[in-house]
């Protein structure tokens, strides 16, 4: 059975439940701004939709999506207090670590928001790579792939979302996709994962070399 170096995770979505932090702070933006609001009846179409499509369907420009990201990624840091694990994932990272199985994180939100959520939570973290690009996921696993002289075959990607996938398409890197974050399943029907994860235990199960899931 496979056994992997690494454990890479994504961080919102995937370890943390931050949709709705999320869906407060854009609201605030939208208002201010004039986009259109995220609402219980647009939400669920707007989780098949690429993050282009997205921008669209919200009158949200394109070009301001680095400005808006740095704005939300601010306010984000003064609701860390509230910021919750997704379940099940607090004990996946706790689990990893009593296995002596290396973990780190890849993000595009900020490595000082990554850090304290962890240290209020108790979970020690050593390889956080963070990226202010929203489109740039494959260029940071590069980047970790050859700080940290490791071979693609030799890390598991974990993450929610389409781009996640084809970050690791483009690096070569097998990815195993959580269902309880921001994208829905038919949105990678022409991306396939190369696993899809319905409960956490399985990552854990992935990472010890007990389960092949397809």
């Amino acid at each position: 059975m496979k056994s992997y170096k690494y454990i890479v995770f994504d961080f919102d979505g995937t370890i943390a439940d931050s949709r709705n932090l999320f869906i407060s702070i854009y609201n605030e933006l939208a208002q201010k701004h004039g986009y259109l609001p995220l609402t219980e009846t647009n939400i669920s179409q707007l989780r098949c939709m690429s993050i282009r499509e997205r921008c669209k369907a919200l009158k949200v420009p394109l070009f301001k999506i680095p400005f808006l990201a740095s704005v939300v990624i601010k306010k984000y840091k003064q609701a860390l207090p509230m910021l919750q694990f997704n379940d099940g994932m607090k004990e996946v990272l706790l689990s990893l670590t009593e296995n002596k199985v290396k973990f780190a994180v890849l993000s595009s939100n900020s490595k000082s928001n990554i850090e304290q959520f962890f240290k209020q939570n108790d979970i020690k973290c050593k390889h956080i790579f963070c990226s202010k690009s929203i489109f740039g996921k494959h260029t940071l696993i590069n980047k970790f792939l050859k700080e940290k002289d490791l071979k693609p075959s030799q890390i598991l990607y974990v993450g929610d979302e389409l781009r996640d996938v084809i970050a690791c398409r483009k690096t070569d890197v097998k990815i195993a996709w959580v269902s309880w974050g921001y994208d829905n399943a038919e949105l990678l029907k022409n991306n396939k994962p190369d696993y899809h994860i319905d409960d956490p235990a399985q990552i854990l199960a992935l990472a010890l070399g007990h389960l092949v899931i397809v």
